[in-house]
């Protein structure tokens, strides 16, 4: 039997997965892309719920789900081909912020009620707290080590950071929302060899109106709307997706510095994404 590739799209919320669905959408029109979430905002979808979705539906050649978590499934019938994007823990906190501003007050998430009803501060000031959610709180971390399931309560711990670690490691393939143009790059080349050419025209989806042009100009706003004592309560609160992001940055780097040196004169990589960052795996 054929090995069937269906690609995977790990949209973590905030992290520019609307534009990637929006790049999938087409090159997998209709019932060639499905999506699959859980009941509720913070409902989880497994691996083995993946698997089953995918196996119960031949035609689909990609997923997309704001809840599945890793492991990647594996069956001997399907090659599952991922795709993840990480993005600085305190430019996510404001898109959060103004994403749920947006939503309808009847929404289910608890997140929406807070944004909805005070300032960015008031946010803030919320996400640091005790009762709040993980939405702003190591969320990505949370997110990949796939540990703590509640992301109403889920409160990660270095553990958790070190399973996310090695998860991010164990990708062929990740993106950083920073980096947008680049990662699609290095997803084009991942992909190519499964699935063919990717249209990487793309029109930012669910973008925050008004949003500065550069990262730095972003924080230093972020900074200065919430005074020097909040903004460093809630990097505090991120500690470890803010190791995570860094961690990400520099394998980033490298890989794309290898793919960049390997690229024949005629524009084709000798190596794709995959190998090269299997190559440079730490040993474990």
């Amino acid at each position: 039997m054929k090995i069937r590739p269906v690609v995977v799209h790990y949209h973590l919320f905030k992290n520019a997965g609307t534009t990637v669905d929006s790049i999938l959408n087409r090159k997998f029109p209709g019932e060639t892309h499905g999506h699959i979430e859980g009941p509720y905002p913070w409902s989880v979808v497994s691996p083995d719920d993946i698997l089953a979705y995918a196996l119960g539906n031949p035609a689909l050649r990609a997923i997309s789900s704001h809840q599945a978590r890793l492991p990647l499934p594996q069956h001997p019938d399907v090659l599952f081909l991922p795709i993840l994007f990480l993005r600085h823990p305190i430019d996510r906190f404001a898109s959060v912020y103004d994403f749920e501003r947006r939503q309808p007050a009847d929404s289910a998430s608890p997140s929406v009620a807070i944004a909805r009803n005070g300032g960015l501060a008031a946010f803030a000031n919320w996400a640091v707290e005790r009762e709040s959610t993980a939405v702003c709180r190591n969320f990505q971390v949370a997110h990949l080590a796939s540990t703590q399931l509640d992301m109403r309560k889920a409160r990660s711990t270095h553990v958790d950071y070190l399973q996310a670690l090695a998860h991010l490691r164990s990708l062929p393939f990740f993106g950083l929302v920073e980096s947008f143009e680049e990662s699609m790059k290095g997803l084009q080349d991942f992909l190519r060899p499964h699935i063919g050419e990717l249209n990487l025209e793309f029109t930012i989806q669910n973008g925050s109106p008004g949003r500065k042009a550069t990262l730095e100009e972003r924080l230093e706003h972020i900074e200065s709307e919430l005074g020097a004592s909040l903004y460093r309560e809630l990097l505090e609160r991120n500690a470890l997706d803010m190791l995570l992001y860094r961690e990400a940055q520099q394998l980033f780097a490298m890989i794309r510095g290898r793919q960049q040196a390997s690229t024949q004169p005629s524009g084709t990589p000798k190596s794709a994404w995959g190998r090269i960052l299997q190559r440079i795996q730490p040993s474990r």
